[in-house]
């Protein structure tokens, strides 16, 4: 999976045009009636005490009845595609930050997309599986279920205010962060040379960033964060926020999560591992 509505999935570039010239009109209003809903009820704020406290669990025996209160273990949801198919694989990775980011839970599920890409809706045609998994955890190891989810789509950084990381934590009730390599370009925001400039000028070091705010006339909102990973990665990544966390917690689990590589370690290996699944499968199975 790539970003959410930023472009199409690398496996279905070529249905682009042809989804939106045949997809209902009453389905995109439809969902557009939703998102316009539910982004009104999103919690962009902190609500768990980790958050307030802002401190990383620091032994392996931390005392069960306050697990809350400390950060431990953190999620990475991600889908990889067959090229020209429909056909993809489901990832939830689970890791846990005391233990050097050990990977204690990992469920990897074939897939079959019943909805189309429509730019705008990714959620749509996602988040169902990825919810699944989220609750396949919550009745298999209730204890590792994940204190925040990072996606690789965006969150309010979208059309509606209302993407796959938001669709995601809301409906989850969980904490999420999506993460996008690509600038969705909404609300006025370009990729344009301006844009270009801006990073080469402020996004000098590791953690360096700067915010993505609404260009529309009335509307200042906060959408992202173009933000630097490494020393080494000039190439940004542009966060924001899904559901149940603040901008400044946003930031101080970013930093946490990001190890030696431009993308957050939950994405990162959520995104190598299906793939890695895929590519091991006998293609015959999945025509």
């Amino acid at each position: 999976m790539l970003e959410d509505c930023a472009e199409i999935s690398f496996s279905h570039k070529q249905d682009k045009y042809h989804v939106i010239e045949t997809i209902d009109p009453a389905l995109i209003e439809k969902w557009q009636k939703e998102q316009n809903e539910n982004r009104e009820k999103l919690k962009l704020y902190d609500t768990e005490p980790w958050q307030i406290n802002k401190k990383v669990a620091f032994n392996l025996d931390q005392n069960p009845s306050i697990q809350n209160e400390l950060l431990r273990y953190v999620g990475g949801l991600d889908i990889s595609f067959v090229k020209d198919k429909d056909t993809a694989c489901v990832g939830l990775f689970v890791f846990d930050i005391v233990n050097d980011f050990e990977c204690v839970y990992k469920d990897l599920q074939i897939v079959t997309m019943d909805q189309p890409y429509v730019p705008g809706y990714l959620a749509y045609r996602e988040a169902p599986y990825l919810l699944e998994r989220l609750e396949r955890l919550k009745q298999l190891k209730p204890k590792y279920y994940p204190q925040c989810i990072f996606i690789d789509g965006n969150g309010i950084l979208h059309g509606n205010k209302f993407g796959l990381a938001c669709h995601v934590g809301y409906f989850s009730d969980t904490p999420t962060i999506g993460v996008s390599k690509k600038l969705y370009q909404v609300y006025g925001l370009e990729k344009n040379q301006e844009h270009k400039e801006k990073i080469n000028n402020e996004l000098k070091k590791a953690g360096d960033y700067f915010e993505l705010r609404s260009k529309i006339e009335g509307d200042n909102t906060l959408l992202g964060f173009c933000y630097r990973s490494t020393d080494l990665s000039t190439n940004p990544i542009y966060v924001s926020l899904g559901n149940k966390i603040s901008w400044e917690t946003c930031l101080w689990i970013l930093k946490i999560c990001i190890k030696n590589t431009r993308i957050p370690e939950p994405i990162r290996q959520a995104d190598l591992n299906t793939r890695s699944y895929l590519a091991n499968l006998d293609q015959n199975k999945l025509d």
